[in-house]
């Protein structure tokens, strides 16, 4: 029987991964590793098996995927950028020893060192959109809705600063209106920059979600759902950008559905 391993973040990613895999490999045994705080429980209900470890057991995943004879792998979702900034004293002394041959702190920077540490026991790691194609943004408007010239120019000028914002992996939203950058996502998630931009300009803004050039997609996809576009629709939102091809839609349907209620164009680019 095959198998892969599942290192699995927050949210809901893991367990579309999981669902999606299973259905399109039948046979496909999925041995899950969930982050304490972090992983949903429903997790059980998608994988064969699923071990529990504490954020920065790095050495106790790495043993499992091994006595589990997973030579392929995956990590989806989201692992808070709390457990890199403010868990370190739970880190345990292999998760110390990566960290420290990373250039910096940065989320993608600790992810690569992990990965490579766990790729040295013969585990590959294949991208999260594997078995989710289906689910990526396509090129041009999602969803039912023409865009005006003047919206269209709006997103080109948009796009023209976030483009340059995420390939410097300052952050991959940035929102925008009459052609000023009202903010700019740090470390604390796309929801949360959207509140703090609403915040400051009010409603008729754009978000844009990029990956930057070189995303590594292993552990480092853009990712919507249901939780951001009723919020864009809650603020009435200009519209949303995301990248084609390597960016998630978490319940597509729905979400295009409501975007279409709210009146957002949904754009691949």
């Amino acid at each position: 029987m095959k198998k892969i391993g599942l290192i699995a973040g927050s949210k809901d990613l893991p367990l579309l991964f999981s669902s999606e895999a299973k259905k399109k490999n039948p046979g496909l045994e999925i041995i899950a590793v969930g982050i304490k705080g972090e992983t949903s429980k429903k997790i059980s209900f998608f994988a064969d098996k699923v071990y529990w470890v504490f954020p920065g057991e790095l050495k106790k995943i790495t043993e499992i995927l091994v006595k589990e004879g997973v030579n392929t792998s995956v990590l989806a979702g989201q692992v808070s950028p709390y457990r890199i900034f403010r868990g370190r004293n739970n880190w345990d002394e292999l998760m110390r020893k990566v960290s420290a041959s990373a250039p910096d702190f940065r989320p993608h920077s600790i992810f690569t060192e992990i990965i490579k540490e766990i790729e040295k026991h013969g585990i590959n790691f294949v991208n999260s959109i594997t078995y989710l194609e289906e689910f990526t943004v396509s090129s041009g408007v999602n969803n039912g809705i023409t865009l005006s010239a003047s919206l269209e120019k709006e997103i080109n000028h948009a796009l023209s600063f976030a483009r340059k914002i995420s390939d410097l992996d300052i952050g991959q939203t940035a929102v925008f209106k009459n052609k000023s950058v009202v903010a700019v996502e740090a470390l604390e998630g796309t929801d949360n920059t959207i509140k703090r931009a609403y915040k400051i300009c009010g409603s008729d803004f754009i978000a844009v979600k990029l990956a930057k050039e070189n995303q590594d997609l292993r552990f480092d996809v853009p990712v919507v759902g249901l939780k951001t576009i009723k919020l864009l629709g809650k603020y009435k939102a200009k519209a949303l950008v995301l990248e084609k091809g390597r960016a998630l839609i978490l319940d597509k349907p729905k979400f295009l559905f409501l975007a279409d209620k709210f009146k957002i164009p949904v754009i691949g680019v």
